[in-house]
């Protein structure tokens, strides 16, 4: 039997030979597919990143430049202040110097009644002047004052709302990257738009921008760790660990311990926020008590 289905074992293993040549050459034919998208995508990767470093140097370079400037000007700043101290100042010198010289002067009215009503007459006048003047500086300083807690105010509002775009943006990368779609882009981590002035930062900010910058380390370990995984099998790592295949009981732990660490954060933010309310509150009362004590007591 064996010999007389030789030619049937022949025709199937011409068969097989020949289907083993078609899926080797579509193999060869995909392998240099994907070559050329390698030598493209490695073209655009390094353009990309020259000009990265192109837009670093300016960006270095502007940013001195406008330290550089910031430090003139405060410094521009502070002199101006300190020659309107001094201007201030010589100018009420200069004023009772003349109002003492003129009271000082004797009466050319004649008569004995009219002289005591003249005595110290310009004195007066110049103290009236003097008092008017600096309650109107007062007033304009508390107007600035009220000018910059609005700005203060409105930045904070700008930094509150930008942090809610930044988790809204952050959880459309989860919800991008959990659809497994090699054709679309999760974009930058939230780390690249995050705010880095320490004047706006609040505790809170600090703390995600710290749990967002551990998350982006997290993804890059993840990323080599799917190339060299991927490398090692000759399998595509996106088609190796996509998103779907992840184990799910792990991604709903990941997520019930984002939630509890979300709601034990804000639990602690509003217990923080009613403290800091109580103690302004305090400070402010105490503020008025001692604005009032400074109006009685200093003029005098």
């Amino acid at each position: 039997q064996l010999l007389g289905n030789q030619d049937h074992i022949k025709l199937e293993l011409e068969k097989l030979k020949k289907t083993h040549d078609e899926q080797q050459q579509k193999l060869e034919e995909r392998v240099l597919a994907l070559g050329q998208e390698l030598q493209e995508a490695k073209g655009a990767v390094g353009a990309g990143q020259r000009r990265l470093v192109e837009q670093s140097a300016v960006l270095l370079t502007c940013q001195g430049q406008l330290q550089e400037v910031e430090a003139e000007n405060s410094r521009l700043q502070l002199r101006l202040k300190e020659l309107n101290e001094e201007y201030r100042s010589r100018l009420g010198q200069y004023i009772r110097d003349v109002a003492n010289y003129m009271d000082s002067k004797p009466s050319s009215v004649t008569g004995h009644s009219k002289a005591p009503a003249g005595q110290a007459a310009m004195k007066n006048f110049v103290d009236s002047m003097l008092r008017d003047i600096r309650a109107s500086y007062k007033r304009r300083e508390e107007q600035l004052a009220r000018a910059a807690r609005g700005y203060k105010k409105r930045m904070k509002d700008l930094a509150r709302k930008h942090e809610n775009l930044l988790i809204a943006y952050g959880l459309q990368r989860e919800q991008i990257r959990s659809l497994g779609s090699r054709a679309v882009d999760c974009g930058p981590a939230e780390l690249h738009f995050c705010i880095t002035d320490p004047e706006l930062l609040t505790n809170s900010s600090r703390e995600l921008n710290r749990l967002r910058e551990e998350k982006a380390k997290l993804e890059m370990q993840l990323q080599e760790l799917q190339k060299g995984l991927g490398l090692m099998s000759g399998h595509d790592p996106n088609e190796l660990f996509c998103p779907r295949q992840l184990d799910e009981e792990g991604w709903a732990e990941v997520r019930k311990k984002l939630r509890e660490f979300a709601l034990n954060t804000q639990e602690d933010l509003e217990q923080e926020r009613s403290q800091l309310l109580t103690r302004a509150v305090v400070a402010e009362e105490q503020v008025s008590e001692l604005q009032g004590y400074i109006d009685q007591h200093l003029a005098r």
